[in-house]
């Protein structure tokens, strides 16, 4: 969800300037969580699932070389305990298999059932039907363009992460002298 947030960020600021971006960039992105809610809520009703729960299955399908809970915390900046309650509810409805990674018993591989072919096949068109809304009317070389100009927003943004956690681990080492 937060890419999303980011892909209507970028689009806004190219098409709108910024004064629209800093002014209503909130409204746009709770526009976009609606709309990909609302998709999503046949589904959700039709498979007794919650938003979080589809968004865990997509991800897992999406991003099969991310299978722990922690992938999903990381990557989705999804709460561990939201993420924890999310797995546990789609291990017991049948979605979801784990086992320990053969490396550290600690982890658990999260694995899609084949239980969840069905549901997840219509979670992801549907998904791609959302994207394939944001992105009517855009033009390859505007696809192209999108891409290279979030690229830079991420590094903007890692490169502020890294510095707010120096200042943190700072600020910390400061408390304890």
């Amino acid at each position: 969800m937060a890419i999303i947030i980011v892909i209507i960020i970028t689009v806004l600021f190219i098409t709108k300037g910024a004064a629209v971006l800093q002014s209503h960039i909130l409204d746009y992105a709770n526009h976009f969580k609606r709309f990909y809610s609302r998709m999503f809520q046949p589904l959700a009703q039709r498979y007794a699932l919650t938003q979080l729960e589809i968004d865990v299955l997509l991800f897992l399908h999406n991003n099969p070389q991310y299978n722990t809970a922690r992938d999903i915390v990381e990557k989705r900046g999804v709460a561990k305990s939201n993420v924890s309650a999310a797995v546990e509810a789609l291990r017991e409805k049948g979605y979801l298999t784990s086992g320990p990674d053969p490396q550290s018993r600690k982890v658990q591989r999260l694995s899609l059932a084949p239980e969840s072919r069905v549901a997840l096949s219509e979670l992801a068109a549907r998904q791609e039907r959302c994207f394939a809304v944001l992105f009517a009317g855009f033009g390859d070389n505007e696809l192209k363009e999108l891409r290279q100009l979030l690229q830079r927003l991420d590094q903007n943004v890692q490169a502020a992460l890294r510095g707010m956690d120096a200042l943190r681990a700072d600020f910390q080492t400061d408390q304890k002298e």
